[in-house]
């Protein structure tokens, strides 16, 4: 079978210094990330209470009670499926899911796991319970966006929901209506209980709006976040967070006074229906969890109460942006792998890391280019020389593996053998979707980038 070329260029990028946070010096943390021998790539993070739960590649599933330091595996299935992400609704009642259709449930906090099959693979999922669920199930090999930053990206596939555990999927007959037909994009998914599913969908180039539930996805309303004169509410994530729903993005403030300004939005509601401001914070962010934001390298914000908290951890690049805090330990999945590490509560966040001066950046010439990607991160690489931005061709080669992680990656980049070595070690961290024959895992191989 002929594979498709994709793009690819090497550009050169001047990164511009951003202003550290004002105010009273916080607390430094020591650099002393430690890094955890997995015995597989970990994918995805959360909490639960005291213990750290981390999913990846072979079905594995590994959980620490002790920061950490330890850790237990509670499921594997070598050269099976991805586990994308995984998350619990309390200390019993967890569940995991990702490529090939694969959902794992478990009642017994962990210790053992059930597995459903869903009608394709499992890109986000959100549980009320044990039984009542939502998500969004892509059918085939979606083309993943590269990027260096997390946006909202809308995520590729059908929403669904389960109110038997994942045994069964039904397809929500309402998107299909003249209401909600134009917000055809999704953005966040969430379950608050056995009633009340909420939907953030996109009307391309138009508006983003909250689509919810009250009676378990038979009927569905849409509501629109504040938009008007004065300021324009821009939520891009949605989670549930001790009882409600928790939206956090980006708000344009003080339109009528001519273009106005953007400020941190977080807004909660307890039926997504009418929402209430809460705290903004002091800046803007762009990936959220159940627990937090990530601001940079070091800093992670608290928004859920009255008040904003910040968590401090180890300063030294190693932080990304899927974390988990347990007591007074944090862990990240960054750069495919994991370490964990000390957190300390702040008053206020550890300054923002300047930038270099200049560096090398991948640009893909076509925005989805890398057909099956579920992990497809692009960092700066320092070139050999400083210069004008400049446009490169660039051929690289790669085998997926059975278990979606990359192997035999070749790049032809004849300005510079280094720049090929660098941007080789970048490809090699990429993760894939497993090719499948039947319901078996299989290597592929592409040819995959190509500039011209």
């Amino acid at each position: 079978m002929r594979l498709p070329f994709h793009l690819l260029c090497v550009s050169t990028l001047f990164w511009l210094c951003v202003p550290c946070f004002a105010g009273n010096q916080p607390p430094t943390v020591a650099n002393n990330w430690n890094l955890v021998a997995s015995p597989f790539r970990p994918v995805s993070i959360t909490a639960q209470g005291a213990t750290i739960w981390v999913c990846g590649v072979d079905e594995m599933i590994l959980s620490s009670k002790d920061g950490g330091a330890t850790w237990e595996t509670k499921h594997q299935n070598p050269d099976g499926e991805v586990l994308l992400d995984i998350s619990f609704v309390n200390e019993k009642v967890g569940h995991a899911a990702g490529t090939g259709g694969l959902l794992l449930s478990t009642d017994d906090g962990g210790q053992t796991w059930k597995s459903h099959v869903a009608p394709g693979a499992v890109r986000a999922f959100s549980f009320a319970d044990a039984v009542n669920g939502i998500a969004v199930i892509g059918e085939g090999q979606p083309s993943s966006r590269v990027s260096s930053s997390d946006q909202a990206v809308p995520i590729e596939g059908t929403v669904k929901i389960t109110h038997d555990g994942g045994e069964h999927w039904e397809d929500i007959a309402a998107v299909n209506s003249e209401e909600l037909r134009p917000f055809g994009q999704t953005l966040s998914i969430a379950a608050l209980d056995s009633s009340h599913f909420l939907m953030l969908r996109r009307q391309p180039e138009v508006e983003d709006a909250f689509l919810v539930t009250k009676d378990g996805g038979k009927s569905w309303k849409v509501v629109r976040p504040q938009n008007d004169a004065t300021n324009r509410a821009l939520p891009r994530m949605v989670f549930v967070h001790q009882a409600e729903y928790w939206a956090f993005g980006h708000e344009l403030v003080h339109r009528e006074k001519g273009g106005g300004y953007g400020v941190p939005l977080t807004l909660h509601s307890k039926d997504g229906e009418t929402w209430t401001h809460g705290i903004a914070g002091p800046k803007e962010f762009d990936s959220c969890n159940s627990q937090g934001c990530y601001m940079w390298d070091g800093a992670v914000e608290v928004l859920y109460g009255e008040r904003e908290q910040f968590w401090a951890l180890p300063q030294d690049g190693s932080l990304g942006k899927k974390w988990a805090i347990a007591e007074s330990m944090g862990c990240t999945v960054s750069d495919s792998t994991l370490k964990c590490g000390r957190a300390t509560v702040t008053d206020k966040p550890a300054d923002r890391p300047e930038p270099p001066d200049g560096m090398i950046h991948l640009n893909a010439h076509n925005e989805y280019f890398a057909d099956g990607c579920v992990e497809c991160h692009v960092e700066g690489i320092v070139p050999d020389k400083a210069g004008p931005p400049s446009m490169q061709q660039v051929h690289a080669s790669i085998t997926v593996r059975r278990d979606g992680t990359v192997a035999n990656v070749s790049v032809d980049y004849p300005p510079s053998k280094r720049m090929s070595n660098d941007i080789s070690s970048q490809l090699s961290k990429w993760l894939f979707e497993p090719g499948h024959k039947g319901s078996d895992t299989v290597e592929t191989k592409k040819e995959m980038f190509r500039c011209s």
